[in-house]
């Protein structure tokens, strides 16, 4: 089975005695955002796990995906244009987030040679299949 650290705790409201007015400076930490990067599930097959993720607005040239002693890293990013500008000189609300953002998951028995990753439509999805365990033959042996 494969071992998630989570990168945030439900805060089950904890936020949501912040009066709305909070919310228009784009800063909302109400329970129905996450302040996760970016949202992932993961999922284990008797064969395989499989991890998707959304990264709306990524391109697929600034996602990186390694493998390393058991922990699978992805890296995304993307940055803001810096001549976007609204039609009349100056935006009034910005909230397209730029920057770089990492997720780490913790896998055991993965046959690191048989990953396998695609992006389509914002979506990424990851297959990493299981090593195969080995069968012993196992001899009986009488007792004299």
């Amino acid at each position: 089975m494969a071992t998630l650290y989570p990168t945030r705790k439900d805060h089950d409201g904890f936020f949501d005695f912040l009066p709305s007015w909070f919310d228009e400076w784009g800063h909302n930490f109400s329970r129905n955002n996450s302040l996760q990067p970016f949202a992932a599930d993961v999922q284990e097959r008797p064969d395989a796990y499989d991890v998707k993720m959304d990264l709306p607005g990524f391109n697929k040239e600034n996602i990186h995906i390694g493998f390393s002693q058991g922990i699978l890293t992805v890296d995304a990013s993307r940055e803001q244009r810096s001549d976007e500008k609204a039609e009349d000189g100056s935006f009034i609300r910005k909230e397209r987030a730029t920057g770089s953002y990492t997720r780490r998951f913790r896998f055991d028995d993965v046959n690191e040679d048989a990953i396998k990753a695609e992006f389509s439509d914002g979506v990424l999805g990851i297959t990493l299949p299981k090593k195969e365990t080995k069968k012993s033959n196992r001899k009986e042996i009488n007792i004299n």
